[in-house]
């Protein structure tokens, strides 16, 4: 499957540590992270098929399950990684979630942030909610300065993602964009997903952690947070006043949680 892993730090005496973004988005998406990530581990952040830089192949299977199994082979192949923590957002946070079920072996520990999947009713329409959203990316990308500077088309471009939308900066806003305007595998990788839902069995020695935000917009309480759906070993934590991607909020408490993961599973 093509999926690209970027590492970041070079001493491979630290724990793997794989980062699954959502659709429509990039390993990019991590970039607050990596400075304190990598003191406690080496980093993969990973473009999924269609992605970032990572290629489409039309003969691959995209649904959750495969993109899992997929993550789990090339982290083998690619960088000789056979024993891993993984972190997610959105529909990373499903996958990594499907990681710890398709290589129980492997996966050391889990950390889901607004993962997918946790639906109360599976989706079925056609279309992505953020459909919008990768329209708007396509025709602000040429004019992304003017863009972000003027509120009423930012808040166009984020209003649904986050309340906190004013405080999100240029680069945030710059690699977002970049991300979803380019995101070949944007359809397929949604047509994987649609009318599926988390059902796999997840080992209780794997630690997982599965955090939302209380204003989470893209995934509401209501839609899709169903904890009988969760591992029910699971630590479920939800943050005040949090959107749907925490790494944009607070990213040195989104560090605190995989670090806090990881270190329960050792």
């Amino acid at each position: 499957m093509a999926i690209t892993a970027h590492r970041h730090g070079d001493d491979l005496s630290k724990p793997a540590l794989v980062l699954v973004h959502g659709l429509g988005s990039a390993a990019t998406i991590w970039k607050s992270l990596l400075a304190q990530l990598s003191q406690h581990f080496t980093v993969y952040a990973v473009d999924l098929p269609g992605h970032g830089v990572a290629p489409l192949s039309p003969d691959e299977k995209y649904d959750p399950v495969s993109l899992a199994q997929g993550i789990v082979d090339e982290m083998d192949r690619a960088h000789g990684v056979k024993q891993m923590h993984v972190a997610g957002n959105s529909l990373g946070g499903w996958i990594a979630l499907e990681m710890g079920a398709v290589a129980p072996d492997r996966i050391q520990s889990i950390t889901a942030l607004a993962p997918a999947g946790l639906w109360n009713e599976v989706p079925e329409r056609r279309l992505p909610p953020s459909i919008d959203a990768r329209i708007l990316a396509k025709i602000s990308r040429h004019f992304m300065p003017l863009a972000y500077r003027l509120p009423p088309l930012k808040a166009l471009g984020y209003k649904k993602i986050t309340h906190l939308w004013r405080e999100l900066s240029y680069e945030s806003c710059r690699d977002s964009v970049v991300a979803m305007a380019h995101s070949r595998g944007y359809t397929p990788i949604w047509n994987g997903a649609r009318g599926r839902k988390f059902e796999s069995e997840i080992p209780a020695q794997i630690n997982t952690s599965i955090v939302f935000g209380d204003y989470d917009l893209m995934l509401p309480e209501d839609v899709a947070q169903e904890k009988s759906v969760a591992p029910a070993h699971s630590n479920w934590v939800v943050v005040e006043n949090c959107a749907h991607v925490i790494m944009w909020n607070y990213p040195e408490l989104t560090v605190d949680f995989i670090r806090r993961t990881a270190q329960l599973s050792r």
